[in-house]
């Protein structure tokens, strides 16, 4: 996308040279717009003509000027429509941009590291916000599947196996239940004791007729495991009750924002709406050299390319905007979205974190009979911050 800076000069620089706005064509809808445009100028020169050898055909004037102005408030209205959804699709992606930078911060900051485990899965898992960035981008362009160059370095080799298994038949986990065999399995779901006399229920899986068998997005599966993660460092003492909270906040913020793109992409401009704007818009294009033919052939041809440029242009604006999130020059640049967040992720990953595994700086105050055990910890952190550098992969 052409994106102009904070203070626009509306020119274009290209091979050394500096052009105004007006000559440029990347970005323009001239070439969306110029096959009905220059349909309608040919028939406007079939009516000059006509009128020539007839000039009673032509029609007033005052009449066209009325259907204009209901015309041109039908084209500003579709036109603003188009461009609240690009607005709505540029804020969401912004907000998408600004909760990923917080989450990875706030996980890189606030996240203890008491092993190599917790190393490991804290680092996949702030792999897993760029990553379902990324994700939401390719969902919007309808691009399936974890193929792509963007995902090299982000998802685990453990995810990359379970969608290649399973397709996106999302596992949320195994669940022991009663074989469809045995003998009384509508009748209990109590198949065994604790040992201290507690009944345990197993989970029962019965067709009840509203179960569905379909495939779930990508960016819905890295938010089950960015869930997941945040309840292991819960489970393990690694953060606090109110960081837990603030984190599950902030993850449901991303899947909302996620939501919202769906909800741009999922509610185009009514039907009924853009079927009449597109029967009134050419109906007066239609109707138009009838009443130009009295100024004369070459007015005539003038004009009604004119015209028609003008409001074929605003309609070929308003179906090139309404859906922000394609490749088109004007469509959101949503690839250097992404990119900017990789660069805060990098960022992270290559310093080391607050709460990373190391012991105290200061060794001078311990007893002589601690510096053995001083020295050998300090070795064992050396050797886990090498095994950590050498898990990320980015």
């Amino acid at each position: 996308m052409i994106i102009d800076n904070a203070r626009p000069t509306n020119v274009v620089k290209a091979f050394g040279l500096i052009y105004p706005d007006v000559l440029r064509l990347r970005g323009s809808v001239i070439r969306i717009s110029f096959p009905p445009v220059l349909l309608m100028t040919s028939y406007g020169v079939g009516i000059a003509f006509l009128i020539r050898e007839y000039p009673g055909l032509a029609i007033n004037m005052t009449v066209l000027s009325l259907v204009s102005l209901v015309l041109s408030l039908l084209l500003v209205f579709r036109t603003n429509s188009a461009y609240d959804r690009f607005w709505e699709g540029r804020r969401t992606w912004q907000e998408i941009k600004v909760t990923s930078r917080n989450l990875i911060r706030s996980l890189w900051v606030g996240v203890a590291e008491n092993s190599i485990e917790d190393s490991v899965h804290k680092r996949q898992a702030m792999k897993n916000i760029a990553a379902f960035a990324i994700s939401v981008k390719h969902y919007l362009r309808d691009e399936d599947g974890i193929e792509h160059a963007d995902f090299d370095g982000l998802l685990s080799p453990e995810f990359r196996l379970q969608c290649a298994t399973h397709g996106s038949g999302y596992n949320y986990g195994s669940i022991p239940v009663i074989s469809s065999g045995s003998p009384d399995t509508n009748a209990t779901r109590m198949s065994t004791a604790a040992p201290n006399g507690t009944p345990v229920y197993f989970a029962q899986r019965i067709n009840e007729g509203w179960e569905r068998h379909g495939d779930i997005p990508l960016p819905s599966q890295l938010l089950f495991e960015l869930q997941k993660f945040i309840e292991y460092i819960q489970d393990n003492k690694l953060i606090h009750v109110q960081f837990y909270a603030s984190l599950l906040t902030t993850l449901n913020n991303l899947a909302s924002l996620m939501g919202g793109c769906e909800r741009i992409l999922s509610t185009p401009i009514p039907l009924a709406y853009r079927v009449h704007l597109n029967h009134g818009l050419y109906m007066y294009l239609l109707v138009l050299p009838w009443a130009l033919g009295s100024m004369g052939l070459a007015k005539t041809i003038i004009f009604q390319f004119i015209i028609s440029f003008l409001m074929i242009g605003i309609d070929s604006i308003s179906r090139e905007i309404q859906n922000p999130f394609g490749y088109d020059a004007n469509d959101l640049p949503l690839d250097s979205y992404c990119e900017s967040i990789l660069v805060e992720l990098s960022y992270a990953l290559q310093r080391r974190a607050p709460k990373s595994l190391e012991v105290a700086e200061n060794t001078l105050s311990q007893r002589p009979a601690d510096n053995k055990a001083t020295v050998t910890a300090s070795a064992s952190c050396v050797a886990v911050a090498s095994a950590v550098t050498d898990a990320d992969g980015i």
